[in-house]
């Protein structure tokens, strides 16, 4: 696209004569062909008014019309719109060397108001030709009737050279009110102010600028860096292109002088000589756009920060999702694992109770043969081994029978220390630390020493037998961030030490019944399996992780038990636990005797569902002088029982069809006086059920303890009755 000519240039090329006055009519500017027209310089006449700068003949004063040319720019103050002088006689001073003298001239002119964006008149654009001769000529021809038509014609075309004149200034006007931008002319080294456009006037606070100096238009710019660059580019003639300039201008009055953001150029103006005249200052008021840049920016990084916050904190939620994910999964498969322990351990036991039943009742017939009591020996050996495997297995189900008490465990760490060392060898160096005051724990003590020992070897043995080990006593309190339902009080305790750590398929896999990294050794694999299943069965969990100092750090988080309330809380004590557990040993039936307290025999209901313990059981009661009802399921015996008066209910725990436990709620709440007897592996708490009177005859059991066991309930009964 062309570019279109400017305003500075249109006005001081034109070959037309141009004067620009301000409403008070004094001269501002004025082109070439006007001080070439009327014989002056512009220094002579600027800063008059028009009036005074070209005054009358004294000596002949109807020879200057000066009222009639002020009727004319009064018209234009009033409409506001163009008026024009057709002819008008208006003799001017010519300076001779004998003075001035002054010529009787014609003149034809054309006065267009310049607006600002209030649509006030700000200045007027005279434009004046000459017509002098035309009007001789026409003065000349006036006799003659004939001459009438050259002299209209002459009157034509100095109308049309005017309407001519006059649409050449409205071009002038609106190029330089409709420039793309604000405008202003600035001649001259004190950068006076000739032309500005509305929208220069807008960005300066719409203040009267022509014929004044930058720096009396614009007194708040002092001190700032838009004099300077004016006076550099006047200097040295060389425009200046600024972009995203701050400037501070009073746009109103009464305020304080706001930041203006400014793109512009100043354009050096240039005569033919060479000589620098004025600046052209072109621009735009980029304040707006650089406020929305900033605070689209400011939004841009605010979001990109939020994202990455909220990236940050989705990565972190997935990470704990998946870390919460696998220890649930974790603690699932420990969980099913743990059931399908117990039931084998189950299992197992009711095979050793049939083992072990049989072979006392063997050793009874057995005679003298020492050879063959050898073997009986070697064989109950086995049982027992057997079942303290079944033990092991019963607590990583987390079924084991358990004594708890309150138990302060630096004390308890103190007592066990010369063990310790004497356990992990003279190259261990053992450190124990306790952090504050530790809260006592309510657990079983034989089960807990059972803990730090086994914790404390493997330790040792991820070292290979050297290093350092450290046990850690601290209080915690999990708060809304703690895994699952494990907020409250712990004491944990660490067991950490400097070996070379675990993987995390190892760590995964640490709690897993007879999962074991030695390979070369005859590790059963059930080591942490007790731990984590004793922890569990006594309210508290297990956790593993990296060491301070390279190794793993296994944590033992055991739940605080401050009195005697909080106990009974935590499951009680020994001495007031409603669970009444039957043990005893494996003795030969020789070498123990449990005499009866009272002779009188016990009516007993047996039920179990393997055929062959049902069967081996009731012949061991019926040789201790009992009466014995076998039953095989729980249906069956609450038959039984509404048929015929019974002294003792025995249920094995786990029954086909309803469970050996509900089989004793509904036996003793139909006959209160029955004494309920429950045979399991692991003990059976009678609060957890609802049954204050109930009993628990661990298996694998002998004759020793099921004797003991019905002579206890014969001299309670006894004691009874009496």
């Amino acid at each position: 696209m062309q570019q279109r000519p400017s305003f500075e240039s249109l006005f001081r090329l034109s070959p037309n004569a141009y004067v620009l006055l301000d409403r008070d009519l004094v001269i501002l500017d004025a082109n070439a062909a006007y001080l070439t027209l009327t014989g002056r310089k512009l220094t002579e006449i600027q800063g008059q008014r028009l009036h005074e700068a070209f005054a009358a003949d004294p000596l002949s004063p109807e020879m200057t019309r000066v009222q009639e040319l002020l009727d004319s720019f009064a018209r234009v103050l009033s409409r506001k719109a163009v008026d024009t002088l057709p002819v008008i006689r208006y003799s001017i001073a010519r300076q001779t060397p004998l003075g001035p003298v002054y010529e009787d001239r014609y003149w034809s002119a054309t006065h267009t108001p310049i607006l600002d964006e209030q649509g006030e008149v700000v200045a007027i654009l005279q434009h004046t030709s000459d017509i002098t001769e035309l009007q001789a000529r026409t003065d000349s021809l006036s006799q003659a009737a004939a001459g009438r038509q050259p002299v209209q014609q002459l009157e034509q075309g100095v109308m049309s050279r005017a309407r001519l004149l006059q649409s050449e200034g409205e071009q002038l006007r609106r190029l330089f009110a409709q420039a793309p931008g604000f405008v202003c002319f600035l001649r001259g080294p004190d950068h006076v102010y000739e032309l500005v456009n509305d929208a220069y006037r807008q960005v300066t606070g719409h203040r009267q600028l022509l014929g004044k100096t930058v720096r009396e238009g614009l007194p708040e710019i002092e001190g700032q860096a838009f004099i300077g660059l004016l006076d550099e580019v006047y200097r040295t003639g060389q425009p200046y292109v600024g972009r995203r300039v701050s400037l501070f201008l009073r746009r109103q009055p009464d305020k304080e002088p706001q930041e203006a953001i400014l793109d512009f150029v100043l354009q050096p103006i240039v005569e033919n000589d060479g000589k620098v005249i004025g600046i052209f200052v072109q621009g735009q008021d980029v304040t707006e756009q650089q406020r929305n840049e900033t605070e689209l920016r400011r939004y841009r990084d605010d979001l990109e920060e939020l994202v990455r916050e909220r990236t940050l904190a989705l990565e972190q939620s997935e990470a704990e999702r998946q870390v919460a994910q696998q220890a649930l999964q974790q603690a699932q498969r420990l969980e099913a694992v743990g059931k399908l322990t117990g039931g084998i351990a189950h299992d197992f036991n009711n095979m050793l109770q049939i083992i072990g039943g049989n072979l006392q009742l063997l050793r009874r017939s057995l005679g003298s043969d020492q050879t063959a009591a050898r073997r009986l020996d070697s064989a109950v050996s086995g049982v027992e081994k057997g079942a303290r495997l079944a033990s092991q297995l019963l607590a990583f189900a987390s079924r084991q029978p358990l004594l708890p008490r309150q138990v302060h465990l630096p004390e308890l760490l103190e007592q066990m220390h010369e063990l310790l060392n004497g356990a992990l060898g003279s190259a261990v160096q053992l450190e124990l630390e306790v952090l504050g005051e530790p809260w006592p724990v309510f657990a079983d003590v034989g089960n807990l020493q059972s803990v730090v020992l086994n914790l404390a070897s493997n330790a040792r043995d991820a070292m290979a037998g050297s290093g350092r080990v450290v046990l850690r006593l601290e209080n915690r309190q999990l708060g809304e961030d703690a895994p699952g339902d494990s907020r409250g009080d712990y004491v944990l305790l660490s067991v950490i030490d400097e070996g070379g750590g675990m993987s995390d398929d190892v760590r995964a896999r640490a709690f897993e019944p007879f999962f074991t990294t030695k390979q070369d050794s005859n590790a059963s694999g059930l080591g942490l399996s007790m731990v984590y299943g004793f922890v569990k069965q006594s309210g508290g969990f297990v956790t593993l992780e990296s060491g301070e100092r390279g190794g793993t750090a296994v944590h033992v988080h055991l739940p605080r038990c401050v009195d005697d309330e909080q106990q009974q809380a935590c499951g009680g004590d020994s001495s007031a636990s409603p669970v009444k557990v039957v043990t005893g040993d494996s003795r030969p039936a020789d070498s123990a005797s449990s005499p009866a307290v009272d002779d009188a025999s016990l009516k007993i209901l047996f039920v179990e569902d393997d055929p062959t313990l049902r069967m081996l059981t009731g012949e061991v009661m019926m040789e201790l002088g009992h009466q014995v009802v076998v039953s095989e399921t729980a249906e069956e015996a609450l038959e039984a029982l509404e048929q015929q008066p019974f002294d003792v209910l025995l249920t094995d725990v786990g029954l086909a069809g309803m469970s050996g436990i509900d089989l004793a709620r509904e036996a003793g709440a139909r006959h209160p006086q029955l004494s309920l007897v429950i045979a399991s592996g692991y003990a059976v708490n009678a609060s957890d059920v609802g049954l204050d009177r109930l009993r628990t005859m661990l298996k694998p059991y002998d004759i020793h303890q099921v004797r003991e066991l019905l002579d206890g309930i014969r001299t309670e009964r006894a004691a009874l009755r009496n």
